[in-house]
């Protein structure tokens, strides 16, 4: 059976189909040349946007009539130019800044004066530096997703005022130790690491010193354990068991990490994550109970997401009840 279609008429019938038909389109010259059109525009449209254009105040437009200025600039082909000032109107009232895809720096941004919200994603960043000018008095929410930043990077960035930080898909595979100093982060509420390439439990001890942090966000990593951090007093009052081990280096905790059932402990001087009250976890490599149950340890944890880990699984779903009840217990609230 060969049913003839005109071009408008197409869409409606992929619709109403049935399987096993043949069909035969028949396309109107006027519906050629329309397609012919909008794919030549389509083209001009992917060139103009691989063009290079200096970020000047010459080359940019913020749009009139919000009270909090958008300047979207995504996709702009923009390259960073050393040495521009962008002062006065209507730069000065410019408060989010979208310069995805672009090949743009956080210096480009250091002389606007009322930023606080920046996004930086695709913009091939191999470094950064720390946020001055400006811009380290205004910027609270920053977004360098999808560049190709280091753990050095991280360190850079926590001497700001930033209370948000999204650091997606960098493939990092470590945090620094230096942001355990007592200046790093000092506002920080909110820090994603997802889609990256964490695993170490060690990791989580360089991030517990972060005492503002709310909302820790590790989806997509490679993580199967959660180490024990308990103060040295109470680590010296422990009856030492023989099951937990103490690392004192990233080595030893790289290279027990093949065992899911091992639990390794930090000892540490200060009190861990404690304003952190939600930790993502979910689509990394949890397989058992015990490696999540230090989370008990942290005094303001509320919620737990495991979506998507081996112990979430349905042919788990009477361990996992067992540890959501576990968990219940210290009030903190698990999802699978």
């Amino acid at each position: 059976m060969i049913v003839k279609l005109l071009g408008s008429q197409l869409e409606d019938y992929k619709r109403k189909s049935l399987v096993g038909h043949w069909v035969l389109v028949e396309d109107s010259f006027e519906d050629l040349q329309k397609e012919n059109d909008e794919s030549s525009k389509q083209d001009r449209r992917c060139k103009e946007r691989n063009i290079s254009t200096k970020f000047t105040p010459e080359n940019v437009t913020v749009r009139p009539g919000s009270a909090e200025g958008f300047l979207d600039i995504s996709g702009g082909g923009y390259l960073h130019a050393e040495g521009e000032l962008f002062d006065g109107e209507p730069f000065d009232r410019v408060s989010t800044v979208n310069a995805d895809e672009n090949l743009l720096r956080l210096e480009s941004f250091y002389t606007f004066k009322s930023v606080r919200r920046l996004s930086l994603r695709r913009n091939r960043l191999t470094s950064v530096r720390p946020i001055d000018g400006d811009l380290a008095e205004t910027l609270i929410r920053l977004d360098v997703s999808e560049n190709k930043l280091n753990s050095d990077d991280i360190y850079r960035l926590s001497a700001s005022k930033l209370e948000q930080l999204y650091m997606l898909a960098n493939n990092l595979t470590d945090i620094p130790e230096s942001i355990t100093n007592c200046h790093c982060f000092l506002l920080l509420k909110l820090l994603d690491l997802s889609d990256n390439y964490l695993s170490c439990p060690k990791t989580f001890y360089m991030l517990s010193t972060l005492y503002n942090l709310q909302v820790l966000i590790m989806s997509n990593n490679r993580i199967s354990c959660i180490p024990y951090l308990i103060m040295k007093q109470e680590a010296d009052d422990s009856n030492g068991d023989d099951q937990i081990e103490t690392y004192q280096d990233e080595a030893d905790a790289e290279n027990n990490t093949s065992d899911d059932t091992k639990e390794t402990l930090y000892q540490i001087l200060h009190t861990p994550f404690v304003s952190l009250n939600t930790i993502n976890l979910s689509n990394n490599l949890i397989a058992h109970n015990s490696s999540v149950l230090p989370l008990i340890c942290w005094p303001s944890l509320k919620n737990v997401i495991l979506t998507a880990n081996t112990i979430s699984l349905k042919k788990n779903l009477m361990e996992f009840k067992k540890l959501s009840s576990t968990l219940s217990a210290f009030n903190i609230k698990t999802k699978r």
